[in-house]
């Protein structure tokens, strides 16, 4: 009983459960199209791209649900919530050209930087700063 996993719950503020499902997205359905990316592996282009269009699929729903329609908020969570679309959308962005190569390493490299990729992590890091600062409950 004392060393059991410890049990993470679903967050009360709606931009931190955005935040909570594109960390599960990017875990659960893109980890091994991530790793093989970065590790220059070869892919398979008809079950990456099936992964991906789940996994867009599920970043619509999060895109929809924080929207200025569905979501009304204060000021500084609306800065927040600018800051998960952009980085929402910079991800898919990513993987959409990536897509459009066809997973080959070589096209991929020479069209798109991989390191762009590390930059949405980093801006994954920042989002966490700010969520901070307006009292979330998940970062």
């Amino acid at each position: 009983m004392a060393f059991r996993r410890k049990r993470i719950e679903r967050p009360k503020n709606q931009l931190g459960y955005a935040l909570f499902r594109f960390d599960n997205i990017i875990k659960k359905d893109l980890k091994k199209v991530i790793n093989c990316i970065l590790k220059n592996k070869i892919i398979n282009p008809k079950k990456a791209d099936a992964v991906l269009d789940k996994a867009f699929h599920k970043l619509d729903i999060v895109l929809d649900d924080i929207s200025m329609d569905n979501f009304k908020t204060d000021y500084m969570s609306d800065k927040v919530r600018y800051l998960i679309i952009d980085m929402i959308n910079k991800f898919k962005c990513f993987f959409n050209k990536a897509k459009s190569c066809d997973f080959i390493h070589e096209k991929i490299q020479s069209t798109i930087d991989v390191e762009y990729l590390n930059s949405v992590f980093n801006e994954r890091e920042k989002i966490k700063k700010k969520m901070k600062d307006i009292e979330s409950d998940y970062l």
